[in-house]
């Protein structure tokens, strides 16, 4: 009997049968698993050994490190103000400096008005003055003579009238009424010409030769140029790094931390080297961050700058923070989420450290704990990785 008769009498045993359904099923089972046995493939060479991965590792090194911050911001003057007129008059003369971009420096005229009403002014207060302190030597004298004349007539005590007292009186406010008058004259003579009250450039003129102005019309926009300044707004994150009070106070010169700023202007990058001097007392309303600011000395000095830091340009600025001592400084990538890193020993098994993570700055992490300067850490990022993980390293 053939194995497809055997087959087929089984088959139909089973059919009229059901009680051998369950036999048939382990026979069928069987005799499978003889023919897996008996014909498996033949394994050419040995395939089931392990290879481990070929990875890259770093030795780390733990060194003191300074936190950089970084901020951005506009560049502004430390002052800026409405120039004006404390007297009124025409305009005579102008100064070819006081026009939009123009330069000047403290005390240089820019504006001159008509003096000539002024000057009379003056010589009219300067011949009030003159009498009243005629008169006051007058009464003065008259005074004393009274005094002497009652002497000489009466040892009772005299009244103010009889010794001219209130005459005394009136002639000494007379003088000084004159005496403020002929000041007031002279220095409103001196204000017909308008100096410039620091060294400073013109940002906007509103007004020229021939008009007529009055005290308190701006007639330009003028800021100073001694040094100016960077509103610098730092996250919050960021803030503990800054070794500086925040309360608004200016820091001490010797404790201003340096603040490095530079843009890029056509197709090169420019830097401006400045001090932070204090920080702002107030949370900015709109950004809730915290604003520092910035100073830098001397900003169109072209023997300090390669360019002219000038108004109103946009910086990046990297602030110094503070300074930390025995980090290490790893990638950022060998980091997980939960800030474990991948680290090997000399017989190549992987296995995981948990870290402290101080801080992190573009493409690197510091680590302040966690690690030993004899540690290895894996660099190669691998699809599948486990702790007890054999590997081989180049």
């Amino acid at each position: 009997m053939n194995l497809k008769r055997f087959f087929k009498m089984i088959l139909s045993k089973t059919i009229l049968n059901k009680r051998y359904i369950p036999f048939f099923i382990i026979l069928i089972g069987f005799i499978g698993l003889v023919g897996l046995i008996r014909f498996k493939p033949t394994v050419i060479g040995d395939q089931s050994k392990y290879v481990p991965p070929l990875v890259e590792t770093i030795k780390v090194e733990n060194r003191d490190v300074q936190i950089m911050v970084k901020s951005q911001g506009e560049v502004i003057p430390r002052t800026e103000i409405n120039l004006t007129s404390e007297v009124s008059g025409k305009i005579i003369w102008v100064s070819e400096n006081f026009s939009s971009g123009g330069t000047f420096t403290k005390g240089d005229t820019l504006i001159k008005l008509d003096s000539r009403d002024y000057e009379l002014a003056l010589v009219t207060a300067e011949s009030n003055l003159s009498q009243s302190k005629v008169a006051l030597q007058r009464e003065i004298a008259e005074s004393n003579i009274a005094k002497q004349e009652w002497d000489k007539v009466s040892d009772g005590e005299a009244s103010d009238l009889a010794l001219r007292k209130p005459q005394l009186a009136q002639a000494n406010a007379f003088f000084a009424a004159s005496e403020a008058t002929y000041e007031q004259a002279k220095r409103n003579l001196n204000r017909t010409s308008i100096l410039a009250p620091f060294d400073g450039r013109v940002r906007k003129k509103n007004t020229d030769l021939g008009a007529i102005i009055s005290p308190g019309i701006p007639l330009g926009m003028i800021y100073a140029t001694d040094y100016v300044e960077v509103r610098l707004p730092i996250a919050n994150v960021d803030l503990s790094f800054l070794d500086i009070p925040f309360d608004g106070t200016l820091i001490e010169l010797n404790k201003q931390p340096q603040v490095e700023l530079f843009s890029k202007i056509g197709n090169k990058i420019y830097e401006w080297s400045g001090k932070i001097i204090r920080s702002e007392a107030e949370i900015d309303p709109l950004s809730r961050m915290l604003s520092v600011v910035a100073r830098v000395s001397e900003p169109y000095d072209r023997s300090i700058n390669e360019i002219p830091l000038k108004v109103g340009l946009y910086v990046n600025a990297n602030i110094f923070g503070k300074k930390f001592k025995n980090i290490y400084v790893v990638p950022r990538h060998v980091i997980s989420n939960n800030n474990f890193i991948w680290t090997t020993n000399k017989e190549g098994i992987l296995f995981q450290k948990q870290v402290e993570v101080l801080r992190t700055e573009n493409d690197y992490a510091y680590i302040n704990s966690g690690l030993n300067s004899s540690d290895e850490i894996l660099i190669t990022k691998l699809g599948f990785i486990i702790n007890g993980m054999q590997i081989r390293t180049n």
